[in-house]
């Protein structure tokens, strides 16, 4: 995938974010079939605000809960190679 970046862990996540200009970013999920889940993160150094494109929903989670799949499919998605970064 051109203009993308897999993100391959939460260090490298933030990582991302920082190298940005800021703790924010544009993301997505590939989910099977080609489709995409847009996701907006923002860091404040210790909670992630999230927005979910689809439908606006947020959240507000510790890193360690990115990888809670009760909450978000997040870090299910960097573990299995499908979470990326938009390049710009």
């Amino acid at each position: 995938m051109e203009n993308f970046i897999k993100v391959k862990s939460l260090e490298h996540l933030i990582e991302l974010m920082s190298e940005q200009g800021g703790f924010h970013h544009d993301f997505f999920i590939c989910l099977n079939g080609g489709g995409r889940s847009s996701k907006y993160l923002d860091f404040d150094g210790k909670h992630f605000s999230i927005t979910n494109e689809i439908d606006g929903t947020k959240q507000k989670l510790l890193p360690k809960n990115l990888f809670n799949r009760k909450l978000t499919n997040i870090g299910y998605a960097i573990e299995n190679g499908s979470f990326y970064a938009y390049a710009y």
